[in-house]
C-alpha cells in the first residue's frame, strides 16, 4: 500500500520528496521552507555547502534546491555533492548566470523562482 500525503491545496502526492534547501540568500531559504512544507513536502535547510554535505550523509534526501554557492567546499566534498543520487535543482540568476552553472545541476530554475514551476519539477521521479 502506498502512503499518500495531501498539500494544503489538496494535491494528492504518492511519498513526498524530502527536499534540502541552500540558498546565499538570507530570506529566501525560510520562504523555501515554509511553502515547500505548506506543499506537502518534507524539507531541511542547510547555511552552506559544508552542510549540504553533512546533512546528505546524515538524512535522506531526494532533493537539493540550491543556488550553488559551493566556494568553501574542498574538492573531495565537491566531489562527493557531484557524484551523489540526489536530484539536484539549481537557481540560477538572470544578471549571474555563470554563478550556478560551475556547479552541475539537473535541472536549472531561473530566477525570479516562478512556484509553479518548481512544483513541477519536484513531480519528476527521483
Amino acid at each position: 500500500m502506498e502512503s499518500t500525503n495531501k498539500g494544503k491545496r489538496g494535491t494528492a502526492m504518492l511519498d513526498p520528496a524530502k527536499v534540502l534547501i541552500h540558498d546565499d540568500r538570507r530570506d529566501t531559504p525560510e520562504f523555501l521552507f515554509k511553502i515547500i512544507v505548506n506543499r506537502g513536502y518534507k524539507a531541511g535547510f542547510a547555511k552552506d555547502g559544508s552542510e549540504i554535505i553533512a546533512m546528505l550523509s546524515n538524512s535522506q534526501y531526494e532533493v537539493v534546491l540550491t543556488n550553488g554557492g559551493y566556494r568553501e567546499l574542498n574538492n573531495d566534498q565537491y566531489m562527493q555533492l557531484k557524484s551523489s543520487s540526489v536530484f539536484i535543482i539549481g537557481i540560477k540568476n538572470s544578471h549571474k548566470q555563470n554563478y550556478t552553472m560551475d556547479f552541475k545541476a539537473d535541472l536549472y530554475l531561473p530566477r525570479p523562482l516562478l512556484i509553479s514551476e518548481l512544483w513541477q519539477a519536484l513531480k519528476r521521479p527521483f
